[in-house]
């Protein structure tokens, strides 16, 4: 999966941001010298930086043009301080045309003025991480000869700023760290993008691509707590979005030929269209190495990228990484249905440490004369098992109906890719609820009780009601109700039927043993897995699709089901619900249940750098196994996808040896009923073993 079979140097001399020979926007040089770099339109006649000072006279210096539309200018140390406000103004087909830097580092308002930001100000206090000194470090380089980890190690913790915490802030942030990476055991987060956004967004309607959003704080604030982050030993990795730029006030097509119409998201680059390709290309590739060099993060995830509708630019991208940052890793999100291209190496001759070299490979991808059958990522996000997993816990999903042999077959390959339940986008995408949510309409039959006629609305008024009948389980409220009040919510929620309070309580449990077996799964295979926000503790809350634009209505998006304005986005916080203690104790046992698995990856390498050597289908008892081998660690684990539970009475072949069970989710500090555990067994040949009711258990090789 990582390029780890070249002989890479780590240790080469980092790359400073600033002096790469692409750059564009503006930044200081040591000497205290600021420098500003516009790609502008090859027409522009004049360029003016304008410069405007706190209590100071704007001042206003003439560009000059370097040709092919790039514009460039060095001030002397002294004229431009840290924070100035600064902007363009174009002289464009006879008008005057002020714009903000499409590469501004710090940007508080949606018009024309850009602040200059000094990165090199911050004092960080991750030396002996970045330097590679610390092996809970997650890198693609990593072999024998330097102690990092590689990225099928990878436990990720998917997050959201804004609904992180209730202040929702990079500041607030850090106060969930010590739990994700020590009580919880993880070794990453996955930050959500938060490319600025000017108010609440999930983040994937970006406006300045190398801009935090300013309401979640400052980019100190961001370098504090990736800092934080990396004295508590977690990976940072940061979502970006290459493949569109948000509709809200985006300048960008004003300002240069950045864009090449529409797609489904907003404006799209303009990646191929003609021969400002090349400096497009540079300004997205730029935004991404500024997360990884100005912000220290690890490793990226890149958003979506078959709608970049360029795969020169996603190889393009890949080696310029690869080059100046050797150690980070890339994520893509692709969506082509594990197409091998994406995440097979680059061949040895495309991998060159002298820069002449690099420079001559870079070339030929900015004419489109390379080989795209290798693009080179690290990993991507398995869209094939998480739908398959799906589909065998939900019954179906995706236009996938539940089939254990095409979960078996989705295996293949399985260290190469990110396995996972649940992302955002499943959660939000849909209508906001989360598996335990979507279990229960399954449990409860509510699909058949909604009134409405309209399939796709019935199946959101469902979800929904699922939702809110759990809410009002979870926080005591359900049971304080009146049989009459009981009704009367029934009936609020389109539902024609009432339920007892029993049938809810067991459709519950049953959907948090059904969520511990989707999350077991993830486990029980090797390579990198990722838990989504709340879901490691079996949180209830919603998580909305939200934004809020500045300007024009707000869409109702009524395919979801409810409204992304400012109630989607306080729905989504993961304090949103107040649990009741008579269930707070399952959330708690979730939670012990996700960390003892985190720590099952780190003490049996099989589960993360090993290999898949068996497979065992019985689709007769929707039951599944694995077998996983790396050197001397031996790992077979067995899913029951069925309400049957087993006592001591299935029937199994085992690999040879003696097994004994190291990990149950039917264990009662998991939330389980604690009977159906297994005592250490000897294969010979069949083994009967006890196997709960939706549930998993793993097994270890100890003979």
């Amino acid at each position: 999966m990582s390029n780890n079979i070249y002989n890479v140097n780590l240790h080469r001399t980092p790359c400073v941001f600033d002096t790469w020979s692409k750059y564009l926007g503006a930044y200081f040089t040591e000497n205290g010298e600021a420098v500003f770099k516009l790609f502008t339109f090859p027409e522009v006649k004049n360029v003016t930086l304008e410069i405007k000072s706190f209590k100071k006279p704007l001042k206003s210096f003439e560009m000059l043009n370097m040709g092919k539309g790039i514009w460039q200018l060095e001030l002397e140390a002294g004229i431009v301080k840290n924070l100035d406000r600064y902007r363009f103004v174009i002289d464009y087909k006879g008008e005057l045309i002020p714009v903000k830097d499409p590469c501004s580092m710090y940007q508080d308002s949606y018009f024309k003025w850009s602040k200059i930001y000094n990165h090199s100000l911050f004092e960080w206090t991750d030396n002996d991480w970045m330097c590679g000194n610390i092996s809970r470090r997650i890198s693609r380089i990593s072999n024998e000869t330097n102690r990092l980890s590689p990225v099928e190690m990878l436990k990720i913790y998917e997050l959201h700023i804004g609904t992180l915490t209730d202040e929702g802030t990079f500041l607030s942030a850090k106060s969930q760290i010590k739990r994700i990476s020590e009580d919880l055991r993880f070794n990453a987060i996955e930050i959500m993008p938060v490319e600025n956004t000017y108010s609440f967004n999930w983040g994937y309607d970006g406006v300045d691509k190398y801009a935090p959003n300013h309401t979640y704080g400052t980019p100190d604030d961001l370098k504090e707590l990736i800092n934080y982050a990396h004295n508590f030993g977690l990976n940072v990795i940061m979502d970006i979005v290459p493949n569109h730029i948000g509709p809200d006030i985006a300048q960008l097509h004003k300002t240069g030929p950045y864009t090449d119409g529409d797609n489904c998201f907003g404006y799209k680059f303009n990646y191929e269209k003609d021969e400002n390709s090349v400096y497009v290309r540079d300004f997205i590739i730029g935004a991404a190495l500024n997360w990884l060099i100005n912000y220290h993060c690890d490793g990226l995830r890149v958003d979506m990228t078959k709608f970049m509708c360029s795969d020169y630019t996603m190889k393009q991208m890949v080696a310029e990484i690869n080059y100046h940052c050797p150690e980070a890793f890339l994520i893509a999100e692709d969506g082509r249905d594990n197409d091998h291209r994406i995440t097979k190496p680059f061949t040895q001759t495309e991998i060159d440490e002298n820069e002449l070299n690099h420079e001559n490979f870079i070339n030929k991808i900015r004419k489109n004369d390379v080989s795209l059958a290798n693009i080179g990522f690290d990993t991507e996000w398995d869209f094939p098992f998480h739908k398959q997993i799906a589909s065998s816990i939900l019954g179906s999903w995706d236009c996938r109906i539940k089939s254990l042999c095409a979960l078996d077959f989705s295996l293949r390959d399985a260290q190469s890719r990110v396995k996972y339940a649940m992302s955002h986008d499943e959660i939000g995408n849909i209508d906001g609820t989360r598996l335990i949510s979507k279990i229960m309409v399954n449990e409860l039959k509510l699909n058949d009780k909604v009134c409405e006629c309209c399939h796709s609305l019935k199946c959101k008024l469902a979800a929904h009601a699922a939702h809110n009948i759990l809410i009002s389980l979870v926080t005591g409220k359900l049971e304080k109700m009146t049989e009459e009040e009981r009704k009367q919510f029934f009936e609020k929620n389109s539902l024609t039927a009432d339920f007892t309070i029993e049938q809810i309580i067991k459709a519950y449990i049953n959907a948090i043993k059904m969520h511990k077996l989707a999350i077991g799964k993830v486990y029980s295979i090797p390579g990198p897995k990722m838990i989504f926000q709340g879901d490691e503790s079996a949180n209830p809350s919603y998580f909305k699709f939200f934004r809020k634009f500045s300007i024009g209505p707000e869409p109702y998006l009524l395919e979801k089901g409810y409204k992304p304005g400012l109630e989607a986005f306080l729905d989504s916080k993961l304090s949103s619900v107040k649990i009741c203690e008579k269930y707070l104790f399952l959330n708690k046992a979730v939670e012990t249940y996700v960390r003892d698995l985190n720590i099952l990856c780190e003490q049996n390498i099989a589960l993360t750098t090993g290999n898949i050597e068996k497979t065992v289908v019985h689709e007769f008892s929707d039951t599944h196994a694995i077998y996983c081998k790396k050197i001397y660690n031996e790992i077979f684990s067995i899913s029951n996808f069925s309400s049957i539970q087993y006592y001591k009475n299935y029937g199994i072949l085992f690999p040879k040896g003696r097994w004994r069970e190291i990990l149950n989710s039917d264990s009662i500090q998991y939330g389980g009923e604690g009977k159906y555990l297994n005592s250490e067994i000897t294969t010979e040949p069949y083994s009967y073993i006890s196997l709960p009711a939706y549930g998993i258990t793993f097994f270890e090789k100890v003979l």
